[in-house]
């Protein structure tokens, strides 16, 4: 308790903990759930929902045979102790419908050597900055193709050699939504800086691989509040297939994936 008191103090400082301890100081990213769908994020903004100092300890229940106890299993526990529960999608889904934290600051037609869209430009609270490109109209029931692209870099429009460190090139991104007739781009974190570049420019070193573009899902919360603005509800996405039950926090049905293999080029 005296490790947790002092973790959470509001002019904590790394020093004030021997690392590694008995218990692992993690720090929640800025605009919570909405931002990073993490168990992290969701502790303190339930402490600071209650009004409380936005801080948590977090455990995990195992069951008998030493497993992490999933879902299913907590629903059950929660049962048998007469225990409330709820999900990180539930806590999205109750602060998207009192908050947001982008904003559209600029909207115009691009033409792209795919072909026409709509650009939106969108900046989040930290500053970044999003652009969404559209192709035509759609309503609350009508199928969405969508590819989240993350980070933006110059190198994915130059570089078409086979080195592309994403699932879908962006080239080909855009051209197979342009053959859809709803269709949207999500370009996250538009603002490349010389860290980040220099990777992608330079020779590997020692067989050393280029980092990957693959984005962790729990970043996808900004991308989803920019699909709610854009009306999108239902979406196919270009992608590989996997879980993401924080979907459905924003108001957003995934109802297939589309892998760039199954695509011609």
């Amino acid at each position: 308790a005296r490790t947790v008191q002092a973790a959470v103090a509001r002019d904590a400082k790394a020093s004030d903990l021997v690392q590694p301890g008995h218990v692992f100081p993690l720090r929640a990213q800025e605009g919570g759930v909405l931002m990073r769908a993490g168990h992290t994020e969701a502790g303190c903004d339930l402490a600071g929902m209650a009004g409380l100092s936005p801080a948590s300890v977090i455990c995990e229940v195992m069951k008998d045979d030493g497993t992490m106890a999933r879902l299913p299993d907590l629903i059950s526990f929660a049962k048998a102790h007469g225990l409330k529960i709820g999900t990180i999608a539930d806590l999205i889904e109750h602060r998207s419908r009192h908050e947001t934290l982008i904003e559209r600051i600029g909207r115009r037609p691009l033409v792209t050597a795919q072909g026409e869209f709509d650009c939106s430009a969108f900046r989040d609270r930290t500053g970044g900055l999003h652009l969404a490109l559209t192709k035509g109209r759609w309503g609350e029931a009508d199928e969405v193709l969508v590819r989240v692209h993350e980070p933006l870099s110059v190198m994915d429009l130059l570089d078409v050699g086979g080195n592309c460190q994403h699932s879908w090139p962006l080239p080909k991104a855009l051209a197979t939504l342009q053959q859809s007739p709803r269709s949207a781009a999500l370009l996250l974190n538009c603002g490349e800086d010389v860290t980040a570049l220099v990777p992608h420019v330079l020779p590997p070193v020692n067989g050393a691989v280029r980092p990957s573009g693959q984005m962790d899902l729990r970043t996808y919360g900004i991308g989803a509040q920019i699909l709610r603005e854009l009306g999108v509800a239902k979406m196919k996405l270009l992608g590989s297939p996997r879980r993401m039950p924080s979907m459905t926090g924003y108001g957003l049905e995934v109802t297939g994936f589309l892998a760039a293999e199954q695509q011609p080029g």
